[in-house]
């Protein structure tokens, strides 16, 4: 009998830590406020689709933002003034 409740415990122990383990798909205030500038996941200003470092043209120049206004933290919003670079012109 006291087998059968510590193996329930157990599996009710790892049910849980596989439910609440999961991996985020993003931080979700910021892909929220991101979202009304077009933004459908990490990647809008991230390589990678997890997020965090490298970022692309888009997450330099927020990082760059929040170094110019001596900001704690990027701010979302402030993508109401990126303006995307036009391609190279070919010579």
């Amino acid at each position: 009998m006291r087998r059968i409740k510590i193996l329930l415990s157990v599996s009710l122990l790892a049910g849980v830590i596989a439910a609440v383990a999961t991996q985020s798909v993003a931080y979700p205030p910021f892909l929220a406020q991101a979202k009304k500038f077009g933004a459908k996941d990490c990647r809008f200003c991230h390589v990678n689709p997890e997020g965090g470092a490298p970022f692309n043209d888009r997450g330099n120049w927020l990082v760059a933002e929040k170094e110019r206004r001596h900001a704690d933290a990027v701010d979302p919003a402030w993508l109401a003034g990126y303006k995307v670079k036009s391609a190279k012109k070919k010579k």
